[in-house]
Formats: structure tokens, sequence, C-alpha cells
């Protein structure tokens, strides 16, 4: 509900502390991705009210923990106990299922045989 009110607020009147706000409120909600835009917007000026040396601390403030809480690539890979080559063997699979797979529904595969003998 609190996501909806900041929205809310920021259509009616756009300010860099309910900027902050609802990018606190995306943090909580595990949304980083959205709520680093909203922040960075605020960090580069884009809104109303980023002049003001306490909105831009408390921006730049919410960013540094919304980096400290974003696990790396390399972190995540580590947590998990597996070994560079099993990882590089899963994605040459992934990439190999990917490029082979067709577009067309199975359906679509099973009758494509019979597409000559179809009366128009």
């Amino acid at each position: 509900m609190a996501e909806v009110v900041f929205k809310k607020a920021q259509m009616v009147e756009a300010d860099a502390n309910k900027a902050c706000n609802l990018g606190l409120c995306l943090m909580r909600q595990s949304r980083y991705e959205e709520a680093y835009y909203i922040l960075e917007e605020v960090l580069q000026g884009k809104v109303a009210g980023c002049d003001e040396m306490k909105s831009r601390k408390r921006a730049e403030e919410l960013v540094q923990e919304l980096n400290g809480n974003l696990p790396q690539d390399d972190e995540f890979i580590d947590s998990l106990g597996l070994d560079d080559e099993f990882v590089k063997g899963i994605d040459d699979m992934v990439n190999a299922w990917n490029t082979n797979r067709t577009r067309r529904l199975p359906i679509f595969e099973q009758i494509s045989s019979f597409r000559d003998q179809l009366a128009c």
C-alpha cells in the first residue's frame, strides 16, 4: 500500500523526498532495479528538490545500502560451492538448448509435414 501512496504522491507533486521514500519502499520489497533507477534520478538532479542537501544525502545513503545488500554474481556462485567447470557446462547446455529451439508450438511441428496435403 505504501508503494501506491508514494507513486500517487509523485504523480501529484514529484520531489526528491517522495522519490527517496518510494525507493526505500521498493528496496524493502526486494525490487532493487526499480529502486536504483528512482534513486539515480534523484542523484542526477532530475527530480524537484534534488538540490536540497538532506534529500541528496538520503538518496546517497539508500544507494549505498542498496549496493551493500545486492550479492555480486561471483559471490553468489561462490556461495553455492560450484566449480567453474560445472557452471560453464550448464551455461553451454542452456545456450545450446535455446538456439536449437523452434518458436512454433509443438502441434504445428507435428502437422507441418502435412502442409502440402492441405487444401486451401
